[in-house]
C-alpha cells in the first residue's frame, strides 16, 4: 500500500459530489512559520476555502492547483507527495475532520517533549522521517529494525517516504504506530493512526 496514493483516493471518495474537487488550492511557503520540533524543512502552506494548513518538507511547491489534480496522478517525487499531503491536511481541516492544522508555539515544545517521554515510557522506537530531537532525547531507545520496535514514530517526511505504507502494514499487529507533528494530521485521521500533537493549533 502507498499511504499517500491511498490517502488521495480516500479524499476523492470523501468529497465526491461535494463540488470541492475543482476548487482552487494555493500552495505557498511561509518563511516565518515556527515548525514543530519533530520536523525539519520549510513550511509549505495549503489554502482552501478560507482554511490554511501546513506541511513541513524539504521540497516545497509554490503553485495554484486543484484537489482533482491529485486524482490518478503518480505522485512519485518528494515534492508532489508533500504537496498531496498538504492538500489532504487542508481539505480535512476544511471539513472539520482534524483539529491540528499548524504547529504549536515554541513555548509548548518543552511540555510537549516531557509529555512524549511519559507516553513512550522507555519503549523501543523506530523513526520514519528526520527527527533530531528524538535522536537526541531518545537515542538509547532507537532501533534500526522496525520489527524490533515497540513504537513506530512517523512525521510528515516519514509519511511521504515510498514504502511507508507497506512497512506499517507489515508491523501493525505487533507495533504501536504514532504519527507525530502537525504535518501528519490529515493522513493519520484518514488511516485511523494515532496522532500525537497535543499543543498543535487549529
Amino acid at each position: 500500500m502507498d499511504i499517500i496514493l491511498d490517502s488521495v483516493k480516500k479524499i476523492e471518495n470523501l468529497i465526491e459530489h461535494s463540488g470541492c474537487a475543482e476548487g482552487d488550492i494555493q500552495l505557498d511557503v511561509n518563511p516565518d512559520a515556527k515548525n514543530c520540533q519533530f520536523e525539519k524543512g520549510a513550511c509549505m502552506t495549503a489554502t482552501f476555502g478560507g482554511r490554511v494548513a501546513d506541511f513541513v518538507t524539504f521540497d516545497p511547491i509554490r503553485a495554484m492547483t486543484k484537489i482533482s489534480f491529485m486524482y490518478g496522478a503518480p505522485l512519485d517525487t518528494p515534492a508532489t507527495r508533500g504537496a498531496a499531503a498538504a492538500i489532504v491536511n487542508v481539505v480535512m481541516g476544511f471539513f472539520c475532520l482534524i483539529r491540528v492544522l499548524h504547529a504549536c508555539p515554541e513555548t509548548a515544545h518543552a511540555p510537549c517533549l516531557a509529555a512524549l517521554k511519559q507516553e513512550i515510557q522507555g519503549k523501543r522506537l523506530f523513526c520514519l522521517g528526520s527527527m533530531p530531537v528524538i535522536d537526541r532525547e531518545f537515542g538509547g531507545l532507537l532501533v534500526s529494525d522496525p520489527e524490533a520496535a515497540e513504537i513506530i514514530l512517523l512525521n510528515g517526511e516519514g509519511i511521504t517516504l515510498p514504502g511507508t505504507g507497506d512497512l506499517l502494514e507489515r508491523n501493525h499487529s505487533s507495533t504501536s504506530v504514532v504519527c507525530i507533528g502537525s504535518s501528519a494530521a490529515g493522513v493519520a485521521r484518514l488511516h485511523e493512526i494515532r496522532h500525537w500533537c497535543p499543543y498543535g493549533k487549529s
